[in-house]
């Protein structure tokens, strides 16, 4: 990799850390229970742009951001985990190639076990709410985050563009 290839790279991940921030915090809607958010779009590009590491970290950063610069709830480091993770998911899924399997493979990880069942600990461990209070009112939330995530992120990666882009800068 040339140096000015590098130099290009660190404002992109600079820009997509906002980007993440701004869709995960700014302009989500979260509530006690639960929250809706398109910052996995972002996810999705970084860890097609990045490695999976630089990926997890740069999703992390940018929920400490978001937790720190636009507090809604009680702060809980477990969610930072639970982003780090999901870049981690997204960042090995995406690194290579997007193909149908490795899209719907990820989101399930990430919706089912990191969202549904990690934060459900998360806020289990907060709020002593019980389990299957949590289970059945984010189960049904978490099925349609499934269907949503896996639509948007197929659909953004058959855009050329994006693929010309993720050459470009590999």
């Amino acid at each position: 990799m040339t140096s000015s290839l590098t130099v290009r790279r660190i404002p992109l991940l600079g820009a997509l850390i906002a980007m993440q921030l701004i869709l995960g915090s700014l302009l989500s809607i979260q509530l006690l229970l639960t929250k809706i958010s398109f910052a996995f779009i972002i996810i999705g590009l970084t860890a097609r742009l990045f490695s999976p590491l630089v990926t997890a970290g740069s999703s992390a950063i940018s929920s400490l951001l978001g937790m720190l610069l636009f507090p809604k709830f009680t702060f809980f480091p477990g969610f930072i985990l639970t982003a780090f993770l999901t870049g981690l998911v997204f960042g090995y899924a995406f690194q290579h190639q997007t193909s149908l399997t490795r899209v719907l493979v990820a989101n399930f990880i990430v919706v089912f076990i990191l969202n549904l069942f990690l934060n459900s600990l998360w806020l289990h461990l907060m709020y002593l709410t019980p389990w299957s209070v949590l289970l059945t009112t984010r189960m049904i939330q978490e099925v349609i985050t499934y269907v949503c995530y896996s639509v948007i992120l197929i659909a953004l990666f058959k855009i050329p563009i994006l693929n010309q882009l993720t050459a470009r800068f590999k």
